[in-house]
């Protein structure tokens, strides 16, 4: 008996601990940058980028995302942060010319590439 009351004890206090743990909170375009995966497609003003590496880097305000794309017009690299209070998010697109900060605005999802559906170079 003693047993059980117990271990009710110990899962009402784990309930109670996370009920009143702050968590997290990112906007949808926020949580769709972070998860970004390899042969994901994306548009950046007007430019079709690929999704050919995801590292995760950790710096003093916290996990920092480093995409490498590939696009027709070269490599680039995109970094997400949070900003100095934790609180957003913020983008980078460095490209061989420059450095841009990104808007959330900026980015569209196109979902995966098609060469992954199969082996773009097989032939019959």
């Amino acid at each position: 008996m003693k047993l059980t009351q117990s271990l009710l004890h110990s899962v009402l206090q784990l309930m109670r601990s996370w009920y009143a743990v702050d968590r997290v909170r990112v906007s949808p375009t926020a949580g769709r940058l972070l998860s970004l995966r390899v042969d994901d497609r994306i548009l950046i003003r007007e430019t079709i980028f690929t999704v050919v590496n995801r590292q995760t880097i950790a710096s003093r305000d916290g996990i920092r995302l480093t995409y490498q794309l590939t696009s027709d017009d070269g490599n680039a690299e995109l970094s997400v942060e949070p900003d100095s209070a934790g609180t957003n998010y913020v983008s980078e697109l460095t490209t061989d010319n420059c450095t841009t900060t990104i808007y959330e605005d900026d980015i569209i999802e196109l979902g995966r590439s098609v060469e992954t559906a199969g082996n773009p170079h097989c032939h019959d």
